[in-house]
């Protein structure tokens, strides 16, 4: 009798390690402690304009390649794919989700005309029930879920060209996680969590002071990096496990020869 599979949380957390965390904490840091200086760069001459794109370059490069490092450590391949074409199929989908998120949010700006041209549709009763801001609420709700689902639809897809590059990527892994509603609770959990809690901690002002002020924004959004790190890398841990094949039931044990 074969030895019983692992269960998926024994699976995803022999993915999670602590080098994994690291690298997603510190490296991402300082790309974006980078990004910041990079802002700094004048652009009054040729040459400022000219490092100002290089330095550009070398920022997506450098964020590109963690983010396919990280994938390769959840979920390793015999035969990866070269790192150009790797780090290409992660750009395209990361572009992608950010075009479309852009995209997709440029409508809140239109969200209040929308809510109070509604509300002046319904009867007297029903305007107080949907109220504008209850409507503008609501829309922006939805807003949100719809760029949660577009981020679950292409979260498998970025892992597998991460790791596979461009050429024959094993698409079944990746359409594996969307038959498990569990995969698709935890992407809007994760994003619920992580917008909430970031918000809270960012607009949370105990201190008094400028002293205490400064102290407690540094420890507030240490808290907030790294919960959201912490949280983003059981996801991708998670996701890894739901995207391998399901586990083959365990063969029947013989029976014992008759005496």
């Amino acid at each position: 009798m074969s030895a019983p599979r692992p269960t998926l949380a024994a699976r995803a957390f022999s993915r999670f390690r602590f080098p994994l965390f690291a690298l997603q904490w510190g490296d991402n840091l300082f790309v974006l402690l980078l990004a910041a200086l990079w802002l700094q760069i004048p652009d009054s001459h040729d040459w400022q304009f000219a490092l100002s794109m290089i330095s550009a370059a070398a920022l997506i490069l450098g964020f590109c390649w963690i983010q396919i490092a990280t994938f390769a450590r959840i979920r390793p391949t015999p035969q990866p794919g070269s790192f150009w074409l790797r780090i290409l199929g992660f750009a395209l989908v990361a572009a992608l989700w950010f075009l479309l998120a852009h995209w997709i949010s440029s409508g809140s700006e239109s969200i209040p005309d929308y809510a109070y041209l509604w509300n002046s549709k319904l009867s007297p009763g029903m305007r107080f029930t949907f109220s504008p801001a209850r409507i503008i609420t609501s829309l922006n709700i939805l807003i949100e879920v719809i760029i949660w689902a577009i981020s679950a639809l292409l979260l498998p897809i970025a892992i597998v060209l991460s790791t596979q590059g461009l050429r024959r990527p094993s698409w079944r892994d990746a359409r594996r996680p969307y038959r498990r509603i569990l995969y698709w609770v935890a992407v809007f959990v994760f994003c619920i969590v992580v917008t909430r809690l970031t918000a809270a901690l960012v607009s949370w002002i105990p201190g008094k002071g400028v002293s205490g002020e400064v102290i407690s924004v540094t420890l507030r959004l240490a808290l907030a990096w790294t919960t959201d790190v912490l949280l983003w890398c059981l996801l991708l841990a998670f996701t890894a496990a739901w995207m391998e094949p399901a586990p083959a039931p365990p063969p029947f044990p013989e029976p014992a020869p008759a005496s």
